[in-house]
């Protein structure tokens, strides 16, 4: 029992963490990065279009940049980022179809910020449920069973996010030593997390009915 009150504890802070990596330091960056072109478009009278923390490999593989410097040193380093954000004066004319993908995009992101937030409030259910000694009850099944449902719909939004905002900057924008990547798209993180649970809900569900089979023997 406390081994699984501590379990569960655990996966709350893990939740919690890895919803701040994966969401508020992100919202934190955007405003960061919302100020900082504002300040831009506001000196030079210019309407920009942003695409904000986009992976990106070298079009040729041994392609480097040499402009940034080493404060340590004084010396100029040579950079090979894999993530990039371009802020663009202009961009070719948007056709419909991409201003329909952009809104089904934040949209989808709305979603995900929403399944993100009702994970921790089964958690504490569950938690709650474990202090009152309801191990084997069959509505943690069902709370379990959720959280897993909820981690893989996450994951599958997160994925569609990822290629759809890859395939707007594509359409829009070639840059002339990189091109973006779908290397790091699928959210296996939030995936195999979501598989992983519904298989230890499988797990207590068949403990529960041999539980409830060996208390009707009894």
């Amino acid at each position: 029992m406390k081994q699984l009150k501590t379990l569960c504890v655990v996966l709350l802070i893990v939740f919690f963490g890895s919803l701040y990596q994966g969401a508020v330091m992100p919202f934190i960056e955007g405003l960061k990065y919302g100020l900082a072109i504002a300040r831009y478009e506001s000196d030079t009278q210019l309407k920009t279009e942003e695409f904000l923390l986009m992976d990106v490999v070298p079009k040729i593989n041994d392609y480097m940049e040499a402009s940034e410097l080493n404060l340590k040193t004084g010396e100029q380093v040579v950079l090979r980022p894999n993530t990039v954000s371009i802020i663009a004066n202009s961009l070719p004319e948007k056709p419909v179809w991409w201003m329909i993908l952009q809104s089904f995009n934040a949209l989808l992101t709305l979603g995900l910020l929403i399944l993100g937030v009702w994970i921790p409030f089964l958690v504490l259910k569950i938690i709650k449920s474990l202090q009152n000694s309801e191990v084997f009850d069959r509505i943690n099944l069902i709370r379990i069973n959720r959280i897993g449902i909820i981690l893989l719909a996450m994951g599958i939004a997160g994925t569609v996010i990822q290629f759809i905002s890859i395939y707007m900057a594509q359409f829009m924008v070639d840059l002339a030593h990189y091109e973006f990547s779908y290397a790091r798209a699928i959210d296996f993180n939030a995936l195999i997390m979501g598989v992983v649970i519904l298989i230890m809900n499988e797990v207590l569900r068949i403990a529960i009915e041999i539980k409830e089979e060996q208390d009707l023997t009894i």
